[in-house]
């Protein structure tokens, strides 16, 4: 007999951080409950965070780096050649001064304030790009 075990987390659906226990019973996602008495959430989630969880085992989730070939199609790659690809990538769109012709940051709004603030900041110094964006629709 496999018992549940609740994991307590924190909502990865948005930057607010709402507490909650994941339920799992083997190696499967039953669903979630809120985190009573939490300073953010105080026992209540929204849609997103009752059900945004399914993800998990979708279909369409990539698991496995894939590397785009010049006919459009992607093919899998090891890890290995993944990080290679991206950093001859950024060596030749690195051009000295100011990137923001050939380099674009694009955040996520399911990041917190502090995570994009440090995304910017990598954009601006390591980068030299001024090209930064997010998705503020969830």
């Amino acid at each position: 007999m496999i018992l549940l075990k609740r994991v307590l987390t924190t909502c990865g659906y948005c930057g607010c951080g709402c507490g909650l226990y994941v339920n799992i019973e083997g190696d499967e996602i039953l669903g979630v409950t809120p985190q009573g008495g939490h300073v953010v959430s105080d026992g209540k989630l929204c849609a997103k965070g009752w059900h945004g969880f399914s993800f998990v085992r979708s279909p369409r989730r990539l698991t496995k780096p894939l590397i785009k070939n010049n006919d459009g199609t992607f093919r899998e790659a090891s890890w290995e050649e993944a990080y290679k690809t991206v950093k001859e990538g950024f060596t030749r769109a690195m051009t000295g001064g100011d990137n923001t012709d050939a380099i674009g940051v694009f955040s996520s709004a399911r990041c917190t304030n502090e995570e994009n603030f440090l995304m910017a900041k990598l954009a601006r110094m390591s980068l030299k790009t001024s090209s930064i964006d997010h998705c503020a629709r969830l």
